[in-house]
């Protein structure tokens, strides 16, 4: 009776979804990068309702909002600014937590053909190549992977930037120069690897970007 108590509560294994008993639709995993002020949460929901409008399965899974009823705490634990989104601790200690956090819930949704935004910078997975690689994120091998990086002028980011007012973007906006200096374009963009959008664009012609790039 307990071995067969125990076989019900197995989970049966996730199958890879299916449009129609030939067409295979394996789940997209969609990175929408760029510097801060580039309009990454914006335009990932405005695609997200744009894709559920035309009756497809996706979702947002934004690093900030996956994590952030626990870094404010975990830095104020660390006597840290509970809103410091820049420091070598915060860096060190919260920030890889914060990205795998959101990919291990992002694994869940693609098991079960879902497929999921990423906005963010990525900008260490980026680095390492790790991004082009469903497998060495933790997610299903048969995963889809997407890049774009959105592009605005500098003034045009520290201009939005001020406007929405977040306390986690004190630290950019006191050490402005600082900050700027240190922003560069990743190598996987200069050399073409991720298509860039220009910010700047209507939203129409972003989301037809969007479209073409996830139907390729």
């Amino acid at each position: 009776m307990l071995v067969y108590i125990a076989r019900l509560h197995q989970a049966p294994p996730l199958r890879r979804p299916y449009m129609s008993d030939r067409t295979l639709a394996d789940p997209i995993a969609l990175f929408i990068l760029g510097h801060a002020g580039t309009g990454k949460s914006w335009l990932t929901h405005r695609f997200v309702t744009h894709q559920h409008a035309a009756g497809r399965p996706w979702c947002v899974l934004d690093k900030d909002v996956v994590s952030e009823v626990w870094t404010g705490p975990l830095l104020s634990a660390h006597g840290q600014d509970p809103n410091d989104r820049d420091s070598p601790f915060f860096k060190s200690v919260a920030r890889d937590l914060g990205y795998e956090s959101t990919l291990r819930v992002g694994r869940d949704q693609i098991e079960h053909g879902t497929s999921v935004v990423f906005p963010g910078p990525w900008s260490r997975e980026l680095a390492s190549g790790r991004l082009f690689s469903a497998t060495a994120l933790g997610l299903p091998g048969y995963t889809r992977m997407r890049h774009v990086w959105l592009d605005l002028p500098l003034d045009i980011r520290k201009d939005r930037i001020i406007k929405r007012g977040d306390p986690r973007d004190q630290w950019k906006l006191a050490h402005w120069g600082e900050y700027a200096a240190a922003l560069k374009r990743p190598e996987a963009v200069a050399d073409g690897r991720i298509k860039v959008l220009d910010a700047s664009l209507p939203p129409e012609e972003q989301l037809a970007f969007l479209d073409d790039l996830t139907r390729a």
